[in-house]
């Protein structure tokens, strides 16, 4: 294995848990935009248990997660519209933390390599 960014599993994972969780956000956010939209049909895109598993066969695994794109079934709405506002808004959440949680890790991982590399802590 080379040397680098995504070279190891957890380089990979944290990048793909940024990636996918900011595609969760689209998906979310256009749930949001079609609240209102008759016949609209909310989609989700779940990546936690594909991540989960790819972590386990190391980093190629992981970067080839791309999650799966699920349509929330049933009626919300009296108009055919499946979207639930509270939870779009309770998934919104979770996956800003799930994004900052991966950020969080990415800049550890930053100050790591310059405590290595420059000798001494910022």
């Amino acid at each position: 294995m080379g040397i680098g960014p995504l070279s190891n599993t957890t380089d990979a994972a944290i990048v793909a848990a940024m990636n996918l969780s900011r595609e969760q956000e689209l998906y979310i956010t256009n749930d949001l935009a079609n609240y209102d939209t008759p016949g609209f049909k909310a989609q989700n895109l779940s990546f936690q248990g594909e991540l989960a598993q790819a972590i386990k066969q190391g980093p190629n695994a992981v970067m080839k997660v791309t999650g799966t794109v699920t349509a929330t079934p049933g009626f919300v709405q009296n108009n055919g519209n499946s979207v639930s506002m509270s939870a779009q808004m309770a998934n919104l959440v979770q996956s800003q933390l799930t994004y900052e949680t991966a950020v969080q890790a990415y800049n550890q991982q930053v100050t790591e390599i310059k405590i290595v590399t420059e000798g001494k802590a910022q």
